[in-house]
């Protein structure tokens, strides 16, 4: 598949407006035995007759984990897996019009419910999130799938341009819905939040803006709670969208994605001042994305050299990139890592 390249210009027209869903493939989360009151079992709703979830009881907030060596990480499949990616043939459940990109519910061979996304923003999420994960960070369980098709699909609305008369489809992203994961839909802001002033919020600012990504509002993040190994619940803060991605950072009228030529362009870093790391961003993030302690820089600079060219092409490579914007992608990676060592002092 060729590459997507995407520029939006709000002058001339409107703007046309997640590991890997979270699965319990970290060895610390796991569902929880059928029946649990914490588990998302479902029961008839008293007054409609409905079927309706429990949720899992309120947690301790988190935002990063220790994910032990980098550079032994698999970026091709990060949070995800093999086994685990969605397994033909896909039976459509109903059309998602939530957002601003076209997304449909399916579910797959083995019973797995997926949100399948579609339009410029399937390669670029993928890929993001690869590299988010390996910094510690959850992410939603993704995968591209190149082609394929969806049985049964029927009254689509804005995803009928993506799928063909018979199911059939062309580069698509699966995203992973677990039945044990509950999806608290509280969007959180970056200059709001449990983490204020912390180096884990710091080093999330700093991989959104090495990855430039500009649509970093509040509606694009989430918390999600999770059951661990020693029945603890722990709400997940993460950042559930990072399609807008790998292009050029902008603000209402100008802006792009999956665009490694406009990647290449931007500048990343605009100085220290100070005790305070200044970042060169534009876009709808919060100040945090401006500048950070140097010491919090310092920190997640020293886990981002850790990360080796291939697995920074893994990650690539897993998002569908062709092999030219493969190495325009990884080499930028690699040169705005430099960039950041260099104005830390690690």
């Amino acid at each position: 598949m060729g590459s997507t390249r995407i520029r939006i210009a709000l002058s001339a027209a409107a703007l046309g407006a997640l590991l890997l869903g979270v699965a319990p493939v970290y060895h610390h989360v796991h569902a929880a035995p059928s029946g649990k009151a914490e588990t998302k079992d479902k029961k008839k709703d008293k007054k409609g007759g409905k079927s309706a979830e429990q949720v899992l009881p309120t947690g301790t907030p988190a935002m990063w984990r220790d994910v032990g060596d980098v550079a032994s990480l698999d970026l091709f499949w990060g949070i995800g897996s093999a086994q685990g990616a969605p397994k033909p043939p896909f039976t459509f459940v109903k059309e998602d019009v939530t957002g601003t990109n076209p997304k449909i519910k399916v579910t797959d061979a083995n019973g797995v419910k997926w949100n399948m996304k579609f339009d410029e923003e399937v390669h670029a999420e993928v890929a993001a999130s690869r590299i988010v994960w390996a910094m510690g960070y959850m992410v939603e369980e993704s995968y591209y799938v190149p082609s394929g098709k969806v049985d049964g699909v029927t009254g689509l609305g804005r995803a009928k341009k993506f799928i063909g008369a018979d199911g059939s489809f062309q580069g698509a992203m699966f995203e992973k819905r677990p039945e044990e994961i509950t999806r608290r839909a509280t969007p959180w802001a970056w200059d709001s939040n449990p983490f204020n002033g912390t180096k884990e919020l710091s080093g999330l600012a700093v991989i959104a803006v090495l990855l430039n990504n500009w649509d970093a509002k509040v509606d694009n993040n989430n918390v999600l709670a999770m059951k661990h190994d020693d029945g603890s619940v722990k709400e997940w803060y993460l950042v559930a969208d990072w399609g807008g991605t790998f292009g050029k950072m902008g603000g209402v009228f100008s802006h792009s994605k999956w665009d490694p030529e406009a990647y290449a362009k931007q500048e990343f870093i605009k100085g220290v001042s100070g005790s305070t790391l200044q970042l060169n961003y534009t876009g709808k993030g919060g100040n945090v994305m401006k500048g950070v302690p140097v010491e919090h820089a310092r920190w997640i600079s020293a886990r981002l050299s850790q990360l080796t060219d291939d697995q920074i092409r893994q990650a690539f490579r897993a998002a569908g990139a062709t092999d030219t914007d493969t190495a325009a992608f990884a080499g930028r990676i690699r040169a705005k890592i430099q960039q950041l060592k260099a104005a830390v002092g690690n």
